[in-house]
């Protein structure tokens, strides 16, 4: 324990020590809420973790037992955290799988109410719609709701290149066609926005791109690619973003740290075979164990 504590790094957040994260809940495996809480509070916040859907293990298993969450219980819940009056204390907000357009609207609902008492707090968007490698995994419905209620709630983005393409409805493919389609358009054009997964015309192929877009200029960030599909990857590197953010870092800075932390979180789990993320492998990421 002692180890671990020389290890720990003190969060001075005032009172505001709180994220707030609305995606997946699993009873067996590490993405969604079950990945994200336990990485933010390995940073030493805590999360008010709200569950978009409750399946026994995550989507890429071929049998799942389990359903979305309920838009009357989803309300509930919200309900019941208005009533605690918690909501001050909360740095960001977060949202990743969402797997109805009920719950979608419900979410958009309770982060404006956040937003219009406390307009400074942060909402980090993780459009999570699909990927290169199997397409489109949730509906038309949710996919549209997405972009009409939450997007326009969004300060940050985390899509991965897939999913921006979606959005902007664009094959772009460079750096430059990327950033020329984001500024032309009007929901993401005021957005701070990072790529993820990213290939490029001019990535080679053993690299993987991260684009930083803000105010009209794009960073991009390269890392070694990894011959590893993780599931939970995304879920991670957005947590981690969550946590950089609510201690003061920019988002450049809190992209490179998050991107360091996922990359060691890959290389550890590539090495030991694994293909799913567990506490282990979080702890050696995060540099505590």
């Amino acid at each position: 324990m002692s180890s671990l504590k020389g290890k720990m790094k003190k969060t001075d957040l005032g009172f505001r020590k709180k994220i707030l994260s609305i995606q997946s809940r699993l009873v067996c495996g590490y993405v969604g809420n079950n990945i994200a809480e336990l990485a933010i509070q390995l940073h030493g916040l805590d999360v008010i973790a709200f569950p978009s859907v409750l399946f026994s293990t995550h989507t890429g298993i071929s049998r799942i037992y389990g359903s979305a969450t309920s838009k009357a219980l989803f309300d509930e819940l919200v309900e019941g955290i208005k009533a605690i009056n918690v909501i001050k204390d909360v740095n960001n907000i977060i949202t990743g799988y969402i797997g109805t357009p009920e719950i979608v609207e419900s979410s958009a609902q309770f982060i404006k109410h956040i937003k219009d008492q406390y307009p400074d707090r942060l909402y980090i968007c993780d459009p999570v719609m699909g990927d290169f490698d199997q397409g489109m995994y949730v509906s038309e419905e949710v996919e549209k709701s997405i972009s009409e209620y939450l997007i326009p709630l969004a300060d940050v983005m985390t899509p991965n290149h897939f999913e921006l393409k979606r959005l902007l409805k664009s094959d772009a493919d460079t750096v430059d066609s990327i950033l020329e389609a984001v500024v032309a358009n009007p929901l993401l054009s005021e957005k701070k926005i990072i790529v993820t997964g990213c290939i490029l015309k001019d990535t080679p192929a053993d690299i993987i791109d991260m684009l930083v877009i803000q105010n009209g200029h794009a960073d991009r960030i390269s890392s070694p690619k990894l011959d590893i599909a993780m599931v939970g990857a995304g879920d991670l590197f957005t947590a981690i973003i969550s946590v950089q953010l609510a201690k003061g870092a920019d988002l450049l800075r809190a992209t490179e740290l998050a991107s360091e932390s996922l990359y060691r979180a890959l290389v550890y789990s590539k090495e030991r075979g694994v293909m799913e993320m567990n506490s282990e492998c979080l702890l050696h990421c995060l540099n505590l164990g």
